[in-house]
């Protein structure tokens, strides 16, 4: 299976896929999640979703459960030990040696040795059963509530009851076909919180270093049951994008959720913050991106390269940023201004990137790994 099309094609097409070779139930008693990851002779070749810093080493997260680390800048790469061989979407380190990964079949890793070796610590299975769980107390509380309301307010409460049962019988729909929905973003604020994001509205959050996780589906507005695609966090406030359009802001690490107004009503599949500062970018589909440098209470949009499926985006010195898709789409802007410069390169799609300890953009995506010099690249104005 190759990464093709878009970030929201390649998840649409595996999941359809899932469904129709049947992987339900049979797969919490094995299949995908109990087979090593496959075993690869140039790990800078394989299809890659994702990369992240581990203190100075950089790791990579891609299908059939491959992950990649290089200890000089992006160069070399080696392959880690892996216990699944499904498509893995996202990765993070709450500190140089804690390592998380998440991917198809809502599987979590977790890496003690700074992504060196992988334990799976949850799979679908498990979330399946918490997300039910967490929906039957939602719509008893919904239900109580119309119960007490006066009749004024029971027509309004009525709908809300039925979106409520609605989402409840979504979850044990998903329950009953076994682990099919991917984890498609994960982010810890230090070694004891973080919070997973995925298909279908998942969102969990640990307080504990995920030895335990816990639904926040009472914290946050989705009635809908959008995909969550992307996570950012900047100095005062953690952002969450996805589908249609849907944004939302928390001001105490992703306990409570606001909803906020929404700009464009595309999906949006990255997201990076300046830890430093209040300035916030996201960016998804047809080349769309938003940002926002005064804590999310306003926001500028802009459509560049109409073409593009923006999959990947870091800060540059100041308010600069540079944004990475496909095919073959890089861009540098600021925050301050309109506009942005593209940048020549014939890789065939990033899905992820970042910036090494010797400056150089590393990209991964359908090619495997590019490094880039950011002091030698060729740029021209683009509108």
């Amino acid at each position: 299976m190759f990464l093709i099309g878009s970030r929201f094609f390649w998840i649409c097409l595996l999941l359809i896929l899932a469904l129709l070779i049947g992987l339900t139930d049979t797969i919490c008693a094995g299949d995908l999640l109990e087979q090593s990851a496959l075993s690869i002779k140039n790990p800078s070749k394989a299809a890659l979703i994702d990369v992240t810093q581990a203190g100075k080493r950089l790791v990579a997260v891609g299908e059939r459960g491959i992950i990649i680390y290089s200890d000089n800048h992006g160069i070399d790469w080696v392959q880690a030990q892996v216990p699944v061989r499904v498509t893995l979407t996202a990765v993070t380190f709450s500190d140089p040696d804690n390592g998380w990964a998440v991917g198809h079949d809502s599987v979590v890793l977790h890496s003690v040795d700074r992504g060196e070796s992988w334990q799976k610590v949850m799979d679908g299975c498990k979330i399946n059963q918490m997300m039910v769980a967490a929906m039957k107390v939602i719509v008893e509380q919904k239900r109580q509530q119309f119960e007490l309301a006066d009749a004024s307010k029971k027509s309004e409460l009525q709908y809300v009851v039925e979106d409520a049962e609605f989402n409840l019988k979504g979850f044990m729909q998903t329950e009953s076909e076994g682990p099919t929905k991917p984890l498609l973003d994960v982010l810890f604020f230090n070694q004891q919180e973080g919070l997973i994001v995925g298909a279908f509205g998942i969102i969990l959050r640990t307080e504990d270093g995920g030895r335990s996780w816990r639904p926040l589906l009472d914290k946050i507005e989705n009635q809908n049951g959008y995909h969550f695609y992307t996570m950012a966090r900047t100095n005062g406030a953690l952002f969450l994008f996805g589908e249609a359009g849907i944004m939302f802001r928390s001001q105490d690490n992703g306990e409570h959720w606001q909803s906020l107004e929404m700009v464009y009503e595309g999906s949006f599949f990255e997201a990076f913050g300046d830890l430093e500062d209040d300035c916030v970018v996201a960016c998804g589909l047809r080349g769309n991106m938003v940002s926002s440098c005064d804590g999310g209470v306003t926001w500028q949009h802009q459509q560049i390269g109409p073409q593009a499926s923006l999959n990947g985006g870091v800060f540059l010195d100041g308010r600069q940023y540079l944004l990475a898709g496909m095919p073959a789409a890089v861009f540098v802007g600021s925050v301050t201004e309109k506009g942005v410069r593209s940048i020549s390169t014939k890789f065939p799609g990033c899905m992820g990137c970042v910036i090494s300890g010797d400056q150089h953009l590393v990209m991964v995506g359908l090619g495997g790994v590019l490094r880039l010099d950011l002091k030698h690249v060729i740029v021209k104005e683009v509108n």
